[in-house]
């Protein structure tokens, strides 16, 4: 795993987000002034494997960049799942990195990425990443 800070463009969504929820994100972040979780993806293709929500939101900030943990989505402690809400009930890695590539997202909240291992917050001031 690596801490990189990449342009907005190199980020391939693989699942839609709740319009709400990138509201709310807006406001804190804005409030903040800095962005605290960077946003999980996978080191081949820059799939957004967690964080669609803060990746929406930055680029309704203005944000030209993210700041971004890059894992092996290969990693034994990588683990992919569904939410108990989801629509879809099982879901594959592979299947995570062909939506990404395709860019036919998954409906919101579908997967959800268990790690063991834990990822540190940052403080990223958001004028940084403008």
């Amino acid at each position: 795993m690596r801490y990189a800070v990449v342009e907005v463009e190199k980020l391939r969504p693989h699942e839609e987000v709740r319009a709400g929820l990138v509201a709310k994100l807006v406001d804190e972040i804005r409030r903040d002034g800095f962005v605290r979780k960077p946003v999980l993806v996978e080191s081949r293709h820059f799939v957004i494997l967690d964080g669609h929500h803060r990746y929406e939101a930055l680029i309704r900030l203005e944000c030209r960049r993210i700041p971004v943990y890059v894992v092996d989505y290969e990693d034994d402690g990588i683990g992919v799942t569904t939410w108990p809400e989801a629509t879809v009930k099982t879901v594959t890695k592979a299947e995570v990195i062909e939506r990404g590539l395709r860019g036919t997202p998954f409906p919101p909240k579908t997967t959800r990425h268990v790690l063991s291992f834990t990822l540190a917050d940052v403080r990223v001031p958001i004028d940084e990443l403008r």
